[in-house]
């Protein structure tokens, strides 16, 4: 098929994949060479606002059931059920591409995600959703060994929650570990989110009185993204990055030429195949150094994204983007439990 989606891939193995989609743009996906559907615990969420009446047949569903679970439980059951659409539209993607593709990602509660356990409870459960069910874990010292147990068993990850190159090369090394002792080899890609860490970056900008402009700003998650994919090149580890959390078409253009995936939102998607840009490589590109430089010096957590030893595992879940992230993680999930009840009480 031609497009400019299968163009890129066909070209350089770019991998197009959909964020939290609404029906239309997971067709749109289907339509346009996308290989996967990525998901969080926000995606109802953004469902209630593109097809409250879908959301809502899910939960009283749920709700007709007379379980005794509380709400954040049948939360968990409303994302399962949501993203069992997608997931049985790209099974035959999966099929035709004998596992390569044709992912569908699910995340567990983050409110129980620092506890091992629960973790793996919840990827058994997640498991049985169907056999193109790609399991997403927090890039924590926690996720660390979920993400080595899940690979042993066989079975496809994303590392999430990670902006870093020390949060990249430590879940790339637990797949590593996972696959010495699996004769399978399950996927893995390991999220870094160029849009939300240039976020993080003005938000600590504001509250610390920093001077800097939106144009160096926006160079600082790119910078992090090829920092990391960089080393696996070098390294050729297996898991490869997946570039989420895009907020411009850019974050699609100046990481394409990459062997790796970029999520994005059906809005940029279409903006994208509007526009359709110069099929070119740019992820090899580097900011200018006196914009590097100017990031370093006044941000030490674009040092710590960027460095490999600035980081040890244990420090992960208290980075401040991390603990961004995680917490609007936990909304997605307070939105749905605020709406469950509210059907409990029609």
């Amino acid at each position: 098929m031609a497009g400019y989606f299968h163009e890129v891939h066909a070209r350089f193995g770019t991998e197009f994949w959909v964020n939290n989609p609404s029906l239309p743009e997971i067709n749109l996906g289907l339509d346009n060479g996308a290989v996967g559907i990525a998901s969080n615990p926000r995606y109802v969420a953004t469902l209630l606002k593109s097809e409250p009446d879908f959301v809502h047949k899910i939960i009283d569903e749920v709700l007709g059931k007379k379980h005794k679970n509380d709400n954040q439980h049948l939360a968990m059951q409303v994302i399962q059920k949501v993203v069992s659409r997608p997931l049985r539209m790209f099974q035959t993607r999966y099929r035709e591409s004998r596992g390569r593709y044709g992912h569908v990602a699910i995340q567990g509660n983050p409110y129980t995600n620092d506890d091992l356990a629960l973790l793996l409870r919840e990827a058994e459960t997640f498991h049985e959703l169907g056999e193109n069910i790609i399991i997403k874990l927090p890039a924590t010292a926690t996720g660390v060994q979920a993400l080595e147990e899940l690979t042993a068993r066989g079975w496809s990850t994303i590392a999430t929650m990670s902006f870093s190159v020390p949060q990249y090369v430590c879940m790339a090394e637990a797949h590593r570990r996972g696959l010495e002792r699996t004769k399978q080899r399950p996927r893995c890609l390991i999220t870094i989110l160029p849009g939300m860490f240039d976020e993080y970056l003005a938000e600590d900008a504001a509250r610390r009185g920093v001077n800097i402009s939106s144009d160096v700003l926006g160079q600082a998650g790119l910078t992090a993204a090829r920092a990391a994919y960089n080393i696996y090149r070098q390294r050729k580890y297996e898991a490869i990055i997946i570039s989420g959390g895009a907020r411009s078409p850019y974050h699609w253009t100046e990481l394409a030429g990459g062997a790796m995936a970029i999520t994005l939102s059906g809005k940029l998607a279409r903006t994208l195949l509007a526009d359709s840009p110069p099929v070119v490589s740019r992820v090899q590109a580097s900011a200018p150094g006196e914009v590097v430089e100017e990031l370093r010096e006044k941000f030490p957590d674009f040092i710590r994204a960027c460095d490999e030893n600035s980081m040890v595992s244990e420090e992960f879940r208290s980075y401040g983007p991390v603990v961004r992230f995680q917490n609007s993680l936990a909304e997605g999930i307070d939105t749905i439990v605020k709406e469950i009840q509210l059907r409990r009480e029609r």
